[in-house]
């Protein structure tokens, strides 16, 4: 069950994301989006093609986090402690939950885009960004669910990690 904190970071995002549609010039409005959708495919991919699956993550994972250190090192001047080697899946649900995050404001986006300028009228429009704002919020759901997830150190379950269709997917691959 996740935490108040979770929750309240999830409904944050999804404020944050149709205040931003409100108030955002919509050319860099379109430019935050498309640059949100990229990370997501990004992540999605890398979630699939690498992570899933495997004990332990592939050696570019484990050599950018060294390279973390030594600019840790070279911006503030301390040495961090070598994090312990972490499952694939724990790798994963860190990815999933960035990705959820950047979900939840692209949605939320996109309701405040509906709302403020759809072409349908203003009954429609309302209705559609309320079908999108509810999206956007069961999507913050299972971002506190991820986050809490985070927070304890565990990696979330399979069905949750990756959906079905993906796994088949990713299964074929192999």
């Amino acid at each position: 069950m996740p935490g108040a904190g979770q929750i309240v970071t999830g409904a944050a995002l999804v404020a944050a994301g149709a205040l931003a549609a409100l108030w955002v010039p919509q050319g860099l409005l379109g430019a935050l989006a498309l640059l949100a959708l990229l990370r997501i495919c990004w992540l999605e991919d890398n979630i699939v093609s690498d992570l899933f699956g495997r004990d332990r993550p592939p050696p570019g994972y484990r050599n950018a986090a060294d390279l973390r250190r030594v600019l840790v090192l070279r911006l503030l001047g301390i040495w961090p402690k070598a994090e312990a080697e972490v499952s694939a899946h724990l790798v994963a649900t860190a990815m999933r939950t960035e990705a959820q995050v950047w979900g939840c404001l692209l949605i939320a986006m996109a309701a405040g885009l509906v709302a403020q300028h759809g072409v349908f009228g203003s009954a429609m429009n309302l209705c559609l960004a309320a079908v999108l704002f509810g999206l956007a919020l069961r999507r913050a759901d299972r971002l506190a669910l991820s986050l809490g997830h985070c927070e304890a150190g565990r990696a979330l379950p399979d069905h949750l990690l990756v959906p079905a269709r993906r796994r088949l997917l990713a299964e074929r691959k192999r």
